[in-house]
């Protein structure tokens, strides 16, 4: 102030006048004391206005950031704003419950979003967010793996787009979707495991076809087994490597899956080798939607089950065989029960020379009880013999009377034995019955034959 008096003093004594007349003199006068005030008030009030701006700049950025924030909270999606730096400065409520974060809002606002990703995946989203900074994304959305607040990996979709109100804000809207809603914990070493690696290690194959029904993936274990190569394979139709007898049912059944009307299937077909050769396999597959009637891809796999149909055919055949012998035989084999009816499980077709009984008759009915067609004379002899020798774990064997359908008398000879489990528990009877005489050959050479030779085993004479 004392510097302005002095330069004032000075050019009014240089400029002053005394010839001049008084009103002259005190217009000049009130002139530059109306500059000099001026220029006073302009140096002192320039720090106040200087320290004015930055906060109008502030509140002109806290408008954005509340714009911002009230659009992100709108969306029904996991979202939250990003700076310029790709800090959190606003979080919505399903960004904080997706990754197990309600109520810890204060703590991500001003953390880089970096930290919420996985540390494996944080070149990826470098490259992602200076792909979005640049507006050069090749595609909408990256696949990353999100660290959640109890440990866990969530896998997401993630998008990034620029927010503009007026101009350039410098924030971006970030958003993303769960891939799966299983998490995996950050110390399982399974969930940093290359999945791709078991896909190719396992025995089956495994197959994915698109909506056309046309391969699209699959594994080495396709040309293990069919000896066709996966690139040679691909994008050709699925049936076509299916055996022609069974071409219709597989297509229906994939058919279906791709257009949405089931979403799983399993059947037993047969594959074509390169060679001509068949095999065998179950075929598992399930549809990529759940929604109903959406056109989908379908994923599945085939397992080779040619030894097992191989094994189940040789039995077939055995059973077959076993069948025709015991039909031929003259005779009855039987199993059943050691209860007081003696109730079949099972009898040969000799059963109905026997008995004058079908199989299908006696087995598994509960109103028949072949104790009871024992001739009455023999019944109690008969069931006590039989019971003694199991009791011992001896064969038994016998001749006695029965009572057919037709209410004949005919001798019979019964050769059996018991069945019992490792731990010696008796499950079952299991013999041969044959008749050798009618009640009126009592005195025949063949009944006196296997008294004869049964001597001493025989619990019943004529």
């Amino acid at each position: 102030m004392a510097v302005l008096s002095i330069v004032f003093l000075i050019v009014f004594g240089m400029w002053w006048d005394g010839s001049a007349p008084l009103k002259i003199h005190l217009a000049a006068l009130t002139v530059t004391m109306v500059v000099v005030v001026t220029g006073v008030l302009m140096i002192s009030l320039y720090p106040f206005v200087a320290a004015r701006r930055p906060s109008r700049v502030k509140e002109s950025n806290l408008d954005t950031i509340e714009w911002a924030s009230d659009v992100s909270r709108k969306l029904s999606t996991p979202a939250a704003i990003l700076d310029a730096q790709s800090t959190v400065v606003v979080a919505n409520k399903n960004f904080l419950a997706e990754l197990g974060m309600h109520g810890m809002s204060d703590q991500i606002v001003g953390m880089p979003i970096s930290n919420l990703v996985h540390p494996s995946d944080h070149n990826t989203l470098a490259k992602f967010i200076a792909a979005a900074v640049r507006n050069d994304l090749s595609n909408d959305t990256v696949a990353l793996r999100m660290l959640c607040a109890d440990g866990t990996i969530l896998r997401v979709h993630m998008s990034l787009s620029p927010l503009h109100e007026e101009g350039n804000s410098g924030l971006n809207l970030l958003q993303f979707s769960v891939l799966s809603s299983q998490r995996t914990a950050a110390s399982d070493p399974i969930g940093e495991y290359d999945y791709h690696l078991l896909i190719d290690r396992i025995e089956q194959i495994v197959f994915q076809i698109n909506a056309d029904r046309d391969l699209i993936f699959l594994n080495p274990s396709w040309a293990a087994l069919l000896d066709h190569t996966v690139q040679e394979s691909l994008n050709k139709p699925f049936v076509s490597f299916v055996h022609p007898e069974d071409r219709l049912l597989v297509e229906a059944h994939v058919k279906a899956l791709t257009r949405g009307k089931r979403n799983s299937c399993h059947i037993e077909t047969r594959m074509i080798a390169k060679n001509g050769t068949s095999y065998w396999v179950q075929l598992r597959a399930k549809s990529m939607s759940s929604l109903k009637g959406e056109k989908t891809s379908v994923i599945g796999t085939l397992t080779d089950v040619s030894q097992m149909k191989r094994t189940e055919a040789s039995l077939r055949a055995n059973r077959r065989s076993l069948s025709m012998l015991l039909s031929n035989i003259p005779g009855m084999v039987y199993r059943c029960k050691n209860d007081r009816n003696w109730s079949f499980e099972f009898a040969s077709d000799g059963c109905l020379d026997v008995t004058g009984y079908e199989p299908y008759e006696i087995v598994g009915d509960p109103n028949f009880s072949y104790v009871e067609i024992i001739h009455p004379e023999d019944r109690a002899v008969v069931w006590e013999h039989v019971r003694q020798q199991v009791a011992m774990r001896r064969k038994f064997q016998m001749i006695y009377r029965i009572i057919n359908r037709t209410g004949n008398v005919k001798w019979v000879w019964e050769q059996g034995k018991g069945v019992f489990s490792s731990t010696g528990e008796l499950l079952a009877l299991e013999g041969f019955i044959t008749d050798i005489a009618s009640a009126d050959e009592s005195d025949s050479a063949i009944l006196k034959g296997f008294q004869k030779l049964f001597a001493g085993q025989t619990l019943v004479s004529p």
